[in-house]
């Protein structure tokens, strides 16, 4: 994957989340800017998504901790092969808030 292919991958998770947010009317704050896409919840929580250009890989933290994910067999997956949608369904719930992708 080049560079440019990777920022339209990480685009089209961040979009996928405003979208699912909206669908499912959560009270959750989506901010974009440049590289980091912030979901503040209702407590000021927030789940920090990055993309890490020089690595081309997503970036997730959350009060569960920080995972990085590299774009493998068509997903955004975890060293040991866990999946990206996974890991930000629990963050969600470990902030307060069920959704499924």
């Amino acid at each position: 994957m080049n560079v440019a292919e990777f920022h339209q991958k990480v685009e089209q998770v961040w979009q996928q989340i405003e979208e699912k947010i909206d669908d499912e009317a959560l009270s959750i704050d989506t901010e974009i800017h440049g590289a980091v896409c912030t979901l503040t919840f209702d407590d000021e929580s927030q789940i920090i998504i990055n993309k890490q250009e020089a690595m081309l890989e997503l970036w997730l933290a959350s009060k569960l901790g920080g995972f990085h994910f590299a774009f493998r067999d068509g997903e955004w997956v975890t060293a040991e092969g866990r999946s990206f949608w996974t890991h930000l369904e629990e963050a969600f719930a470990r902030h307060g808030e069920q959704i499924s992708f």
